[in-house]
């Protein structure tokens, strides 16, 4: 009983095109061996292989070497094409590895217009201009939730997270501002204590921060004996601005909110001097991505800076 025949090859490999190219680039098998560092039966069988599967000659052959066919030309051609995606995508995928590409997913309720999260976004577009960074506004559950599912990277927001939620650590103790309109009776005051504030009218948004507002200023004002008057709207950040510079009512704000400008309106300092609102940035320790790893590291890096300041400054200021 004879042997059975060997099944005829039926794939590709990416080193068959580079053979394939090589003896199409030098016009010879034998100098394709030698390029190669491998047998010249070695780069037969290679082209003999493809030729195989595809069902078509490649290569005119002849005393002094081999020419592409009409057809070995055609496939030569995106043979080269298929080698370059190849490389390219051994370079995205190294790239995203390292960092360097991919996207990075963050949640806020917080402003980008000043302090650390804007110092650190800063300096991570720099870093990383080919990382796509795609930004979230929304409830603190739902980010929440989008974070535990892997639709988000990690959230900036104002308080601590329980370990439950991830990792995370403060970015930045921030100092609270009242944003009054310009001819308020208290708009030539430096500073502001809360018992000045027991009879405003405050205005403050129905979503995200607005509730942690309405939480803090029921806390601080409800320690004076009296419950504030608080006004919800459903609108943004910019709209419950525009309704204090109207002179409808005041609101409260964190520092890093104080870097875009309203018309009409004005911060001033609330409470005491060491009276500070913490912000985190939260994320889960199984995430591998990247460029995660690389947007926590340089968190941490800014956030040490801003309390270094914060210390530096608050034992340069006398106490109130």
């Amino acid at each position: 009983m004879g042997c059975p025949s060997a099944k005829p090859e039926r794939y590709f490999e990416i080193y068959d095109f580079e053979v394939l190219l090589c003896v199409a680039e030098l016009g010879s098998f034998r100098k394709a061996s030698l390029r190669l560092d491998i047998g010249q039966s070695a780069v037969s069988r290679r082209i003999q292989k493809i030729e195989d599967i595809i069902g078509v000659s490649l290569f005119e052959r002849y005393a002094g070497g081999a020419r592409l066919t009409a057809a070995g030309a055609c496939f030569a051609k995106r043979a080269r094409a298929v080698i370059s995606n190849f490389e390219e995508a051994i370079s995205v995928a190294r790239a995203a590895a390292t960092g360097e590409q991919g996207n990075l997913r963050i949640g806020l309720i917080a402003s980008l217009s000043r302090g650390v999260i804007r110092n650190t976004t800063l300096e991570f577009f720099s870093r990383h201009p080919n990382v796509e960074v795609l930004l979230v506004e929304a409830e603190r559950s739902e980010l929440l939730s989008l974070l535990s599912h892997r639709r988000l990277d990690a959230i900036v927001a104002s308080g601590g997270f329980p370990p439950e939620y991830g990792d995370s650590f403060v970015l930045a103790h921030e100092t609270i501002h009242i944003a009054l309109p310009e001819k308020h009776l208290l708009a030539d005051r430096q500073r502001l204590s809360w018992n000045d504030l027991r009879n405003e009218r405050f205005v403050v948004s129905a979503d995200e921060p607005g509730p942690e507002i309405q939480d803090y200023l029921i806390r601080q004002l409800g320690e004076l004996g009296k419950a504030p008057y608080i006004v919800r709207h459903r609108i943004g950040r910019e709209g419950v601005m525009n309704l204090v510079g109207l002179g409808l009512g005041i609101s409260l704000v964190a520092d890093h909110w104080r870097g875009v400008r309203y018309p009409n309106v004005l911060f001033r300092p609330v409470g005491c001097e060491r009276e500070r609102i913490p912000f985190s940035l939260v994320w889960r320790p199984e995430n591998d991505n990247p460029a995660l790893r690389r947007f926590v590291s340089l968190a941490r890096v800014h956030a040490r800076k801003a309390a270094a300041g914060d210390a530096a400054s608050r034992n340069a200021d006398p106490p109130s």
